[in-house]
């Protein structure tokens, strides 16, 4: 099948029929593609600053009938999304970034008993000990890992926050991790496996961006699905190029934690994508009502404190 562009005229010896005329070069080739899947040629001839599709006289009533169609079903497409703009609240990240070394400061202020209650002990989740999913993620192993979780949490928390807001990007954070260690205990069914840190919940948040925006595209991508896979391709990036570093050193006490945790850094991820998902086919955005946005900070912050409460009950 073929596409020719005439610049005034078209081709000698062929009785064309001028279907419509249209002022970018695009549309006339989308209306062109239409005519391509009938088996027939079609023509597009420059007109000044216009753009005409042409086909062969004797198909014109065919043609025409089949670009009524698509035009009809053009018509009910959903309108394209409006690009929002990115709005990093940074005084809502420096408070974040200085909650997670308040936290790490009264850590290396408490008894060793305590904060052993607190490791994401596999086989005591399994037992039944569900809130080790989320103190772990408030430990860390030393300075030099907290060092290297805050890095990665300046990036996380200002596009999670920019994306979801301040509430729901905190509670889907803490969501998204604990999920992650929950779905980590049990990758480590056959061996005794224990983590700390913030790191599953920091991955969990990259997760939620590519979740929310999967399933933006699902919701308004009506025919390709190529561009599907971009969301998922982000959240692999994510992994192989923060994935594997920034591990700590063995701290030398009650907590042997010495190698990154890969595993810990994947379910993360993927844990995150799950609730980034549901975030947004639940209404979740930054745009939300203040007492909202508040009032999913406070579950959030919630969580953790029950979750403490019943490691020190």
């Amino acid at each position: 099948m073929s596409e020719a562009i005439f610049h005034d005229q078209g081709p000698e010896g062929i009785a064309l029929s001028e279907l419509a005329r249209y002022p970018r070069l695009q549309d006339a080739r989308e209306r062109g593609l239409v005519v391509t899947t009938m088996d027939l040629p079609h023509w597009i001839i420059r007109h000044g600053k216009e753009y005409a599709l042409c086909v062969e006289e004797t198909q014109r009533e065919r043609v025409q009938a089949a670009l009524s169609e698509f035009e009809a079903d053009e018509s009910t497409r959903t309108e394209e999304r409006k690009v929002e703009p990115l709005t990093i609240p940074k005084t809502a990240v420096l408070f974040t970034m200085l909650a997670m070394v308040a936290l790490y400061l009264v850590q290396t202020g408490a008894a060793p008993r305590l904060i052993e209650r607190g490791v994401a002990d596999d086989l005591l989740i399994r037992s039944g000990q569900w809130w080790r999913c989320f103190t772990a993620l408030t430990l860390h192993g030393d300075s030099e890992h907290l060092i290297s979780n805050l890095s990665l949490a300046i990036f996380a928390f200002a596009f999670v926050y920019a994306r979801l807001g301040v509430g729901f990007g905190l509670l889907g954070t803490i969501l998204g991790g604990a999920l992650g260690n929950a779905f980590n205990s049990i990758a480590h069914f056959t061996d005794a496996h224990r983590s700390l840190g913030s790191s599953t919940a920091l991955f969990a948040a990259l997760g939620l961006l590519s979740g929310a925006e999967l399933a933006a595209r699902i919701e308004h991508t009506s025919r390709a699905r190529w561009p599907l896979i971009v969301p998922i391709g982000a959240a692999i990036a994510f992994l192989g190029l923060f994935g594997g570093s920034g591990g700590n050193k063995p701290d030398g006490t009650t907590i042997p934690i010495g190698r990154v945790d890969l595993g810990a850094h994947l379910f993360g991820i993927a844990a995150g994508v799950l609730v980034g998902a549901v975030f947004y086919f639940a209404g979740a955005r930054a745009h939300m009502s203040g007492r909202a946005q508040t009032v999913a900070g406070g579950v959030a912050i919630l969580l953790l404190a029950a979750a403490w409460w019943m490691a020190t009950a």
